[in-house]
Order: structure tokens, then sequence, then C-alpha cells
């Protein structure tokens, strides 16, 4: 009987302990007003150009505000962003046809 007491005590302190945590990482993404980036403070923070990003906030990848006519962009969005990408596992691929048009110079 007393055994089962500890094991649900246990259980009870791990569950108070992820309870914490998250009261913590909710602290940490509410605290301060967001920060805002400029269109090319974005381009510049993902290293892309300025068609790049058009084509991205077209097709909703990047989260973004629209205030008149300017586009701004949340740090912690690009943030994100940054990180989902990161265990993506990169793939090139080509489709030859799309080359067969192409006009190139061989190499003499």
């Amino acid at each position: 009987m007393q055994n089962l007491y500890v094991n649900e005590t246990e259980e009870f302190k791990g569950l108070i302990k992820i309870l914490f945590d998250e009261i913590k990482n909710l602290k940490k993404e509410t605290a301060g007003p967001a920060k805002l980036l400029t269109f090319e403070e974005a381009m510049d923070i993902l290293r892309i150009g300025k068609s790049k990003l058009y084509d991205m906030v077209g097709k909703k990848e990047i989260p973004c505000v629209k205030i008149d006519r300017h586009i701004r962009f949340d740090q912690k969005d690009l943030t994100k962003f940054i990180e989902s990408k990161k265990g993506e596992e990169f793939k090139f691929e080509f489709n030859i046809n799309e080359l067969k048009g192409c006009n190139y110079k061989k190499n003499k």
C-alpha cells in the first residue's frame, strides 16, 4: 500500500515539473513586445533575395504582418521558420527535359 503511495507521489512530482516548465516557456514567449522586422531585414536574416521572399509570403510559407502598404515580419516567426527547416532533408533535383531547351556553351 505504501509503495503505491510512493509511485503516485513521484508521478505527481513529475507532472508538477512539466507544468512549471510549460509556464516558464510561456513567459519567455510572451515577454516584451514583438520585434517587427522590415522586408530588407528579413531578407538579410534568411539570406534570400527579394523575389524569393515575396514568393514565400505569397504562398504563406512565412507569416507576416501587413501595416498599410508595409510588410513586416515578427522575429519570433522567422526564428520558428528557421528551426522548422533544420530537420528537413536536402534533395537536389532537376528535370533534364527543362535543361534540353537551355542554350549553353561547352567548355573547351
